[in-house]
């Protein structure tokens, strides 16, 4: 199971894919008038992770999910390795194993396993 972090957002830790920190993931959306551009961002409080041994469990919104596979920060070849750094230090070089869809109307997270490579 994933917890949640609990320490307030200043020391919250965050995460980077591919040297993007998913925080910082801005998502266009429809602007409300014509002359704005708007954008969708989601807190570090929004992304939760496990990292174990030679795994990493994230469990993010599914529109964030969405928006790093059409941006090419989470590859679609899951045989492609990528960099993961948690708080500015470099947790590994992972692979995609697995990706699940949330199993509840109330669950708005899908769970990404990944595995460290060597």
């Amino acid at each position: 199971m994933i917890t949640q972090h609990k320490e307030p957002n200043r020391t919250m830790k965050g995460i980077s894919i591919n040297d993007q920190k998913l925080h910082e993931v801005r998502m266009l959306t429809i602007p409300y008038d014509a002359k704005t551009v708007s954008h969708l961002v989601y807190p570090k409080s929004r992304t939760k992770f496990q990292l174990n041994e030679d795994k990493l469990t994230l469990c993010i919104p599914p529109m964030l999910a969405i928006e790093l596979y059409r941006s090419g920060i989470l590859p679609q070849d899951n045989n492609e390795k990528f960099p993961v750094h948690v708080s500015g230090r470099k947790a590994g070089i992972y692979t995609i194993v697995d990706l699940r869809y949330p199993n509840s109307h109330y669950d708005d997270y899908v769970t990404i396993t990944m595995k460290q490579q060597q």
